[in-house]
């Protein structure tokens, strides 16, 4: 790790380290460290535009190589013990973070 992709690195796991949380993931032997973020997302059907709040959760790429729709995640206890399932349309942005759709279930 050097230079400027190192720093970003850095950059990444302070703010993972300050905001995230611990998480158990379906498949990784050891916790990761996740970040919930929720948002609006913009549904279109034709010309017809619906509005439905989402939740998407963050994960760097270096502690889950590969996040899958159906992967399970679970919060610890602090956080109530949430459960999320992960969606369709997982992206890896260009700081080498997921961004998951998911779905909390019971």
């Amino acid at each position: 790790m050097s230079g400027f992709s190192g720093h970003r690195r850095a950059i990444v796991d302070i703010a993972f380290a300050t905001f995230g949380e611990p998480a158990a993931w379906s498949g990784q032997p050891s916790t990761v460290t996740i970040r919930l973020r929720s948002g609006d997302q913009d549904d279109r059907f034709g010309s017809i535009s619906l509005k439905r709040r989402g939740t998407i959760l963050r994960v760097r790429s270096w502690e889950v190589e590969a996040p899958k729709p159906g992967d399970e995640v679970t919060l610890g206890p602090d956080s109530g013990n949430a459960h999320y399932v992960v969606g369709d349309g997982v992206m890896l942005d260009t700081k080498g973070v997921w961004d998951c759709p998911v779905r909390r279930t019971l």
